[in-house]
């Protein structure tokens, strides 16, 4: 429900053009001087608890804190909307589950959205994706890689392009980032980008032409990785492909992947006859990942929530939006998102194991039973937000650490 709320605020923006395009790739290092050391009370008003999988307390956070599980802990942002705007300041922050300390790692002032759905951990250093300035409004607002080094306590930013695309993508492959944006310019170009965390610098390896070639995503692959491109025949019938590109970004392989996505999503609820789900293809994407080469997790900012073996077009699992895909950097997930007390359910938690669906364990105190949020770490740590009421309110949440190894 989240990204359909997004969508509609952001949709009338996206589908229009900006102006010209230039990138500044230089890194800005931001003051990490902590706010509980200048005057921040550090006493939380509404903090959430954080257990391990036998509901030892290990610390709390801010009920609002937007987490994702990473090796070593969870990192988070908490968001203040400025008043009269559509932007606001996030604080990002780290707490590690080894000392049990909440540490402040930097704030972006101006945040107009931050791709949490990006949140890529490599070689120890968390980064994200955020557009700063008003994504809505007339004016290019700029993509930008926030950097998280959360054992130095250092935050760094660079900018990825200056005309920015909310729903950009990123993925870690070969020690190297790669990035994807819709360029909101005239020129009508998605791009791909490489970020060299050893040199600092971003570079552009692809260059597409958004009228005929929509890019949707981008995940890892052995020595490279792949693209999901949307083919736009004006007049026709689109097509959805996913391609695949060596170490070197030459294209080794396509495959056509639009029909059986939509023999797939025409039946989900919500979806009215195969015309409708063409359309559904068409919306971007928040999760994509391959498995073995044949293995395809989708989620888009519709209604999709797809697992298929492309290898024999097998539908291993296809559901509406009351399931989500997982956040981080490990094995992603399907799981059902808990609305409320009345239709609370047993917990559905569904990955890819050995070439079959498994449903994962994972049994919730009796005082918060809702799952909310599941994220997954490379190191397959999982942190697992449930809750006694939706939305959480005071009191009510606590964050689950659980190790599925």
């Amino acid at each position: 429900m989240r990204k359909r709320i997004i969508v509609l605020i952001l949709l009338s923006v996206f589908i229009i053009t900006m102006f010209g395009c230039s990138a500044n790739n230089q890194a800005s290092t931001i003051d990490t001087n902590d706010p509980d050391e200048n005057g921040r009370q550090n006493t939380l008003e509404n903090p959430i608890a954080i257990t391990d999988e036998n509901g030892a307390k290990l610390g709390e956070i801010d009920n609002r804190a937007n987490f994702t599980a990473v090796d070593e802990g969870i990192f988070y942002s908490v968001f203040t909307l400025k008043e009269y705007s559509h932007t606001g300041t996030a604080e990002y922050r780290f707490f590690s589950l080894k000392d049990k300390t909440d540490v402040y790692l930097g704030k972006l002032e101006d945040q107009g959205y931050e791709a949490d759905f990006t949140r890529t951990e490599l070689n120890g250093v968390i980064y994200t994706l955020a557009v700063k300035g008003d994504p809505t409004g007339d004016e290019a607002v700029p993509l930008l890689l926030l950097a998280f080094d959360a054992a130095n306590k250092t935050m760094k930013t660079y900018t990825v392009s200056e005309h920015g695309f909310p729903y950009a993508a990123m993925t870690a492959s070969g020690g190297k980032l790669i990035i994807m944006n819709h360029e909101m310019t005239s020129e009508k170009a998605d791009k791909i980008y490489e970020f060299d965390p050893i040199s600092e610098t971003i570079r552009e390896i692809l260059t597409f032409s958004s009228s005929t070639d929509s890019l949707r995503s981008v995940c890892a692959a052995d020595n490279g990785f792949y693209l999901l491109r949307l083919k736009l025949n004006n007049g026709g019938q689109n097509e959805m492909y996913v391609d695949r590109y060596d170490e070197n970004h030459e294209k080794i392989s396509e495959r056509p992947v639009g029909d059986v996505l939509a023999d797939v999503i025409k039946d989900i609820h919500g979806i009215s006859g195969r015309q409708d789900a063409m359309n559904e293809i068409g919306m971007n994407v928040s999760h994509f990942f391959m498995a073995d080469d044949r293995y395809m997790i989708y989620e888009n900012f519709g209604l999709s929530r797809i697992v298929i073996d492309l290898q024999t077009e097998e539908t291993l699992f296809a559901k509406d939006d009351n399931y989500a895909v997982s956040n981080g950097s490990g094995v992603p997930v399907v799981y059902k998102v808990d609305y409320g007390a009345d239709n609370v359910s047993d917990p559905e938690i569904y990955g890819i194991e050995n070439g079959t669906l498994k449903r994962f364990s994972f049994v919730p105190d009796d005082d918060h039973r809702l799952i909310r949020t599941v994220t997954v770490s490379t190191g397959g740590t999982w942190a697992i937000l449930t809750s006694d009421a939706f939305p959480v309110q005071k009191g009510t949440g606590v964050i689950h650490v659980w190790s599925a190894q």
